[in-house]
């Protein structure tokens, strides 16, 4: 199987995933956010607690070694939200993008869709841009909890796809989260993306 190096080191990688990850989780069930809720990780990951997540994202599959993850049970649905410096959070039905503060330069308003595909993905636009760019990364988390997901199934990465034509553009590396089949991983931009794995016919 062919494999591409990460760009930076994966320790590093995954506690800055980790850390944003576990700060969408908790904003998450925090239904009464106000829409220009500060969110800032303060969360420190001991090293030993990484080594899985490092393991994964050092073989990084490409865009032909992989398929989109299908999921018929995913809910379809849509959430805006105003956000501006301060930060906030897009939540909808476990899926979530936790914006940090200073990410976003002045108020606007972002919305997070589940389109009704099949297949584990979400949209996530900036009112009036096509292709929104954070001044700092954000942390998406994509739930695949209704995918019939079994606990042996292969490692889980998230992509950055075209999204009329669902191809893949950009691995963007993950935290599979496994126990609460979630998904996580950093971005600068807004897009679409989804849950993606190696194909079995890959070797």
């Amino acid at each position: 199987m062919r494999v591409k190096a990460t760009k930076f080191g994966a320790a590093g990688i995954v506690r800055t995933t980790v850390v944003g990850a576990l700060v969408a989780l908790a904003a998450c069930g925090d239904r009464g956010a106000t829409p220009d809720r500060a969110v800032a990780p303060t969360t420190d990951i001991p090293s030993a607690a990484l080594a899985p997540a490092a393991a994964q994202l050092a073989i990084v599959p490409t865009a032909e070694q992989t398929a989109i993850l299908a999921c018929p049970g995913m809910r379809a649905g849509q959430v805006t939200r105003m956000i501006g410096p301060g930060g906030g959070v897009l939540a909808f039905g476990g899926n979530a993008v936790a914006i940090p503060r200073g990410a976003v330069g002045h108020p606007t308003r972002f919305t997070l869709t589940v389109p009704s595909s099949g297949y584990a993905e979400i949209d996530v636009r900036a009112e009036g841009v096509e292709h929104y760019v954070f001044s700092r990364p954000v942390v998406v988390t994509i739930d695949y909890s209704m995918c019939g997901v079994g606990p042996t199934a292969k490692p889980f990465y998230g992509w950055y796809i075209d999204r009329s034509s669902r191809r893949m553009l950009e691995n963007m590396g993950a935290v599979d989260d496994r126990y609460n089949q979630r998904l996580f991983f950093a971005t600068s931009h807004f897009s679409g993306y989804a849950v993606a794995y190696i194909r079995d016919d890959v070797e």
